[in-house]
């Protein structure tokens, strides 16, 4: 089987072939900090190999950049954990702003350290519950909040809707269970098949239709 490195590596010189050296150094910097911190703070599950963040967390997490016009927007990771999938996004669409949000103190501690050591511009690292963070003052409103992570429960409905612009969108990574999404009009906006991730697509929900109905 092929390294899912390689795998990965081809896949930033498929997209991103004028700058695909230059990226994939900065995403083995990443995972390097990544296996770092996750020895003393649980980002990611410690039952995955090091070896297998390469698809199943880098790859997976620029699904987003195939669909989504993300050049200049306002971006909420929202249950970032180890920085997913708003890091991998970040180093592909520097552009614009990216938080990631957290509720877990130590984890967010550590994505701040990997924030600086990466050098991301305009990344803001966020240590709240979501419902908090929706009533911070100043924060800003976002074009996009992703999700990747977090199943939808009812209780993160209004704070989604006052964290979205009015044009804004909730995108969430999904495989085949879209229980949460029961009652709530959504749009799949892009599907992928891979043989490592499975069946992986992205699905909308617009500012105003995050209700049950």
């Amino acid at each position: 089987m092929i390294p899912q490195k390689e795998i990965f590596e081809q896949y930033l010189k498929e997209i991103r072939p004028e700058n695909a050296d230059v990226l994939m150094g900065q995403f083995e910097h990443y995972h390097k900090l990544l296996v770092s911190h996750n020895k003393n703070v649980n980002l990611i599950s410690r039952k995955m190999s090091p070896d297998d963040y390469w698809v199943n967390h880098f790859l997976d997490s620029l699904l987003a950049v195939e669909c989504l016009e993300l050049e200049g927007k306002t971006v909420l990771d929202f249950g970032t954990g180890g920085g997913l999938p708003g890091i991998p996004i970040k180093l592909l669409v520097p552009e614009g702003e990216m938080v990631l949000l957290d509720s877990i103190n130590k984890k967010i501690k550590a994505l701040g350290e990997i924030v600086a050591a990466l050098k991301l511009p305009k990344t803001g690292v966020e240590c709240s519950r979501l419902e908090d963070y929706a009533y911070v003052a100043r924060r800003p409103s976002f074009d996009f909040i992703l999700c990747r992570a977090v199943a939808l429960e009812e209780r993160y409905h209004s704070p989604l809707r006052r964290l979205l612009k009015p044009s804004g969108k909730f995108i969430m990574y999904k495989s085949r269970n879209l229980d949460d999404l029961s009652g709530i009009r959504h749009e799949e906006i892009c599907m992928k098949k891979d043989e490592i991730l499975g069946e992986r697509r992205l699905i909308s929900v617009a500012q105003r239709d995050l209700m049950i109905r």
